[in-house]
């Protein structure tokens, strides 16, 4: 199956590998989608013990990760980066899906 999210980024993988580290009872982060802010959606992580029937796995350098189904169309082909600037440490989606982002940067519209 083609993989519906590509980190192509290593700091995004070494940082997924870093947060995993000290925590066993994981497999891996999962990645989604969910209904909020001024502009329709926002990106979701959270840690998995368990792959869902329905989630696409993408395995990079070791480390897992798990696309909800209801984010797997919505993610097609998008690149997460992890960025550690002075002012913030954040995961970045660069999603070529996205038609517009409110002006806070926490939503955004397919």
């Amino acid at each position: 199956p083609f993989p519906c999210l590509f980190f192509q980024t290593p700091p995004a993988v070494n940082r997924i590998r870093t947060l995993l580290e000290n925590k066993p009872e994981y497999i891996g982060l999962k990645v989604g989608v969910r209904t909020r802010g001024c502009n329709g959606m926002t990106y979701t992580l959270d840690f998995t013990k368990q792959k869902d029937q329905a989630d696409e796995e993408v395995l990079q350098d070791g480390v897992r990760v798990f696309i909800e189904k209801k984010a797997q169309l919505t993610l097609l082909g998008t690149e997460m980066d992890f960025v550690d600037s002075k002012l913030s440490s954040e995961f970045v989606f660069n999603n070529p899906n996205i038609k517009g982002t409110c002006g806070c940067g926490e939503s955004f519209n397919i």
